[in-house]
């Protein structure tokens, strides 16, 4: 590593995990209780219309 390189534990950007939990923390309670319990599980259903399984 030559020395106009930073090292990615100094790197002034955040890392992607603390920018996710950043933007989850800005949805609201309300929206957050609209999300289906089995997201996970389902998600074809829910994003491409599959049937359940």
């Amino acid at each position: 590593m030559d020395s106009t390189e930073t090292p990615a534990s100094q790197s002034p950007m955040p890392g992607i995990a603390t920018i996710l939990r950043n933007l989850g923390r800005k949805i609201p309670e309300e929206e957050l209780r609209t999300v289906p319990k089995d997201l996970a599980g389902q998600v074809d259903h829910y994003v491409y219309g599959s049937p359940k399984r």
